[in-house]
């Protein structure tokens, strides 16, 4: 999907983990994990999720998966969610000047959400290529 589309488009998949979660088929702790896969902005791999606290068998489209493992770096925003990108550059610039490669998964994991815009968490995530 674009990614200008996220905003508008992510609900209707997380709709279906929360159902999944309601009828106890999934347990959840709550907390919204976007990951990426790709760098085309008009057509980007992305799986919408929320933290699972164990593994479970598929549910319809809702299926068990993980976040990439390995070394990140990462950083944390705190406020509204429209300045996220200005996080996500802070990111790459900061790996560039420290001579890392970016291996080009990414992710962010929303903290509880708060209607307080300025005390929203989000914490990113930039997989880096093995050193």
């Amino acid at each position: 999907m674009p990614i200008g589309r996220v905003p508008t488009q992510f609900g209707q998949y997380l709709d279906q983990v929360y159902a999944a979660s309601r009828d106890g088929s999934v347990s959840v702790d709550g907390q919204n994990i976007f990951v990426y896969r790709g760098n085309d902005a008009s057509d980007i791999e992305i799986d919408f999720g929320v933290g699972a606290t164990k593994p479970f068998s598929p549910i319809g489209a809702v299926t068990y998966t993980h976040t990439p493992g390995g070394k990140v770096a990462t950083t944390t925003h705190w406020g509204d969610y429209s300045a996220l990108g200005h996080a996500h550059d802070a990111v790459v610039k900061w790996c560039r000047e420290q001579g890392h490669q970016l291996a080009g998964p990414r992710w962010e994991v929303y903290g509880h959400y708060v209607a307080d815009a300025p005390r929203q968490r989000t914490d990113i995530y930039h997989l880096l290529s093995g050193d």
